[in-house]
């Protein structure tokens, strides 16, 4: 595995590409206004959610369920301290589809305790708490 970044002007834009894509990222405002992507910590919840999301769908899939539509919203505390590391971290699925909940909580468990490898590096320092609603076709 490997990435590239490069940097971009004003002073903290940033451009990281891998074999066949690329993504903006960006310094907090405080340091520069203006800069537009995602910020370094915004990048580790959209690890977390993609993980977790490839987890669960696949599981799903595999269970012959019939997902409609996917969602996650991902929100986080950090601490007051330097490194201001994530402390705790919520994670929303939303999933449309007809689906037994039991087997929605069941693929969201196996991602947690033995697939998703995000949520365990990131587990080791922030309470991770998931939940999801359902709508139903």
């Amino acid at each position: 595995m490997e990435i590239t970044l490069k940097k971009n002007d004003p002073k903290f834009s940033f451009t990281a590409f891998n074999e066949d894509s690329e993504i903006k990222l960006c310094a907090t405002p405080a340091l520069e206004e203006g800069n537009t992507g995602f910020r370094p910590m915004q990048l580790m919840l959209v690890s977390l959610a993609g993980c977790m999301s490839i987890d669960v769908l696949s599981i799903l899939y595999k269970q012959k369920q019939l997902v409609e539509d996917y969602e996650v919203k991902v929100s986080a505390s950090r601490t007051d301290e330097i490194p201001a590391i994530f402390k705790e971290i919520e994670i929303h699925l939303h999933i449309v589809g007809d689906i037994p909940a039991e087997k929605i909580q069941r693929a969201i468990s196996l991602s947690e305790e033995k697939y998703c490898s995000v949520h365990k590096i990131m587990g080791q320092s922030a309470k991770i708490t998931t939940k999801f609603t359902q709508s139903h076709v």
